[in-house]
């Protein structure tokens, strides 16, 4: 009886083993590969391991065909303006000193406008410009003509030119209206036409290019008008 007892409880703890052992087996392994599983699929359908696309290379710009002989544009260097002024003889670079110097001396006014128009041949255009204002200002009407001059130039810059033709608006009738035919009689003189302008102003008359006409209107209207 003992011998049958001893090989039951043998036999109970066998069974009892291989039962724990089968039941590790499914509730131990198992979820290890699952979640290996799982985590596959995760990772395989996470939108950040999506596999990227690749783009597609730009189209490269095709070389152009050189430019002929015959078409090119010259360099901008070799261009010079058909209306440059040369540069004066003998130019005068400290001239706003001498200006100055002039402007602060003890001399007649009549006195300053004579050196200013010594210096303005030898003036860039820039500088003439500023001293033709001084010009204006400074050239009494009895002292006019040398400064006249330089209104029928038309070689002159036409900013020049704009300063004295303003001063000549501003003196007399016997001055005025000689001096506006003069500059309006020469097509070369880039203020001939607003010279003309002025003059069917004051004359009320167009004689369109018969400048006898116009000089003798002009006598006859400066009698009843010098000033």
């Amino acid at each position: 009886m003992a011998t049958l007892a001893v090989v039951g409880a043998i036999v109970a703890i066998g069974l009892a083993l291989g039962w724990w052992g089968s039941l590790h087996g499914r509730n131990g392994s198992q979820p290890s590969d699952q979640a290996h599983i799982n985590d596959s699929q995760s990772t395989a359908q996470t939108p950040g391991n999506t596999p990227r696309t690749k783009p597609t290379p730009k189209p490269r710009p095709q070389p152009q065909p050189e430019q002929s002989a015959t078409n090119q544009t010259p360099p901008a260097a070799a261009i010079v303006p058909a209306t440059q002024t040369p540069a004066p003889a003998n130019l005068i670079t400290n001239w706003e000193e001498k200006v100055d110097a002039i402007l602060v001396s003890d001399g007649e006014d009549a006195d300053k406008a004579k050196q200013m128009l010594e210096m303005f041949p030898h003036l860039a255009p820039d500088a003439q410009e500023e001293v033709a204002h001084h010009l204006s200002n400074l050239t009494p009407d009895e002292n006019y003509g040398p400064l006249g001059s330089y209104l029928t130039n038309s070689t002159l810059p036409e900013a020049v030119l704009d300063v004295l033709l303003e001063d000549v608006l501003n003196r007399p009738n016997a001055i005025k209206l000689p001096m506006l035919l003069e500059v309006a009689r020469d097509p070369q003189n880039p203020k001939a036409g607003e010279a003309k302008d002025v003059l069917e102003l004051f004359l009320e008359e167009d004689y369109g290019s018969d400048w006898t006409k116009w000089q003798a209107k002009m006598d006859e209207w400066l009698k009843d008008n010098p000033d």
